[in-house]
């Protein structure tokens, strides 16, 4: 009968406090109101930060919490850079980088990497409400399964024109 007793008064004392979620993470999750999975605090406490948006083809878009003087590239690479996928050899892979800024949402800074991811030399530092949006363009080239269809377009039409001819 102690045994139970003792066994009881374990798990109320010990265990289940164990398992409740700390005040830290109730924090956490109570700061993070827009989405726990969108929302990316890299401020340090005492830091002066400004929120800025992230949208588009990168690996972890959301609300970004950053220091007042990230710069576009630092931001870009929190964010995680563009999805890449493997790229095939005959494709082509653009990056449009904007940077918008005020309610007018005017572009303030532009950008596009070719084939490569580049490190922005001139980029402007962020400031608050700014929205970064990148798209990725993949422009697939030609491959030998290409070819069979308009070589057999071509012969359709030849073989046409021939049987009209006689």
């Amino acid at each position: 009968m102690y045994k139970r007793w003792i066994a009881v008064a374990f798990a109320v004392f010990v265990a289940l406090p164990a398992a409740m979620p700390s005040q830290a993470q109730i924090a956490d999750i109570t700061r993070s109101r827009y989405s726990p999975a969108a929302y990316y605090d890299y401020g340090e406490p005492g830091d002066v930060t400004v929120i800025v948006s992230v949208w588009g083809t990168v690996r972890y878009p959301g609300l970004y919490e950053v220091p007042q003087g990230t710069s576009v590239t630092r931001l870009f690479s929190l964010a995680g850079g563009p999805q890449a996928s493997v790229r095939q050899k005959q494709n082509r892979r653009w990056v449009n980088a904007k940077l918008m800024r005020g309610r007018s949402q005017e572009v303030v800074y532009e950008t596009t990497m070719d084939n490569e991811i580049l490190s922005l030399t001139d980029d402007p530092e962020i400031q608050n409400g700014d929205v970064l949006t990148v798209e990725t363009v993949e422009k697939a080239g030609l491959s030998w399964r290409d070819v069979f269809p308009v070589v057999a377009a071509v012969a359709s039409v030849a073989l046409a024109v021939d049987r009209l001819a006689n």
